[in-house]
């Protein structure tokens, strides 16, 4: 017979992918201190998971330095409580500040159930919601299972239309419900500051040695109407966004010998002109650096060359 948790899984797969994410999302925060060792989870806490990424938050620089030693026993223990056969988690990543933000935010309401609770209470389905609910678990064989996931669903529906009463409305950009206070859903908002990290990568990209006011500037005479979602702290956090990202494509791209990229990290981390740049520099600052790269040694083999900015496709 097959294991209710499984079954569980694939019903919740069944209502689309965005409620399978966030449901595995919320598994493994909530089975987090029993799904890997206590010398792990005392240090490390799980932000959300997005499309086969795990964000979590290191407590401490030092736990920080040393995650990519236990990667892989995270990964290998969530795929083999949740993997259902197939790999869940593909990658580990550091959350972004934003992303803490909104975890520690919802993190806050989650611990007060009573008031949500006492307060759903007062809200009452009408007879087409609840018909809506129990068609969407109909399929569901096993009878238990069944009535957990309606149990689950009509939660749901009270709390969706709790939220509503209190002056929820639909995102901007999706069904999602969000507060009175914003425009986008959680996931929307994700999907937003994606897009500004993006527009932020290619000013960083072409002028890495502008320090991040001057890259704030540009971006809002860029983008006028994105002025409020690009504060400074951002700005700050996509230029260590990028460091990260050009380092290990390096790492990973053992043919490439051309120094340019080099030189791109260099200027990124210590906001200097390419003539200010010098091989002491270039070696201190890898340095300082090296637990971004994968294989920090190869880069020993590097000739530093004057920095060019070539034309990108």
């Amino acid at each position: 017979m097959r294991d209710i948790e499984s079954v569980l899984q694939e019903s919740m797969r069944a209502l689309g992918e965005e409620p399978y994410q966030k449901f595995l999302s919320d598994e493994i925060i909530f089975y987090w201190d029993t799904l890997v060792d206590k010398s792990i989870s005392a240090g490390v806490q799980p932000i959300v998971f997005e499309k086969g990424v795990l964000f979590i938050h290191a407590k401490s620089s030092a736990v920080k330095d040393q995650l990519k030693f236990f990667a892989e026993e995270i990964i290998d223990a969530i795929n083999e409580r949740f993997g259902n056969g197939e790999d869940a988690v593909k990658e580990i990543r550091p959350a972004k500040p934003f992303q803490v933000a909104e975890f520690k935010k919802t993190h806050r309401r989650a611990e007060q159930p009573e008031k949500v609770e006492n307060t759903t209470d007062e809200i009452i389905l009408t007879p087409e919601e609840i018909a809506h609910c129990e068609a969407s678990v109909e399929k569901i064989a096993d009878e238990d299972l069944r009535a957990v996931m309606l149990k689950t669903l009509l939660s749901r529906a009270k709390y969706k239309k709790f939220r509503l009463s209190n002056g929820w409305h639909k995102c901007k950009s999706c069904d999602s419900l969000c507060e009175e206070t914003e425009t986008l859903c959680e996931v929307c908002r994700l999907k937003e500051y994606d897009k500004i990290k993006r527009l932020l990568f290619d000013i960083f990209y072409d002028k890495p040695w502008l320090g991040s006011p001057e890259v704030q500037k540009i971006f809002v005479e860029k983008f006028p109407n994105l002025r409020e979602q690009c504060p400074i702290d951002f700005v700050n956090s996509t230029r260590t966004s990028l460091i990260q990202l050009l380092a290990g494509r390096l790492a990973r791209d053992e043919a490439d010998e051309d120094s340019n990229e080099i030189m791109r990290i260099v200027m990124l981390e210590r906001q200097l002109p390419p003539e200010k740049v010098t091989p002491a520099i270039i070696r201190r600052t890898l340095g300082e650096l090296h637990f971004n790269f994968a294989d920090p040694i190869r880069f020993q083999r590097y000739k530093f060359s004057k920095f060019r900015n070539p034309q990108r496709k």
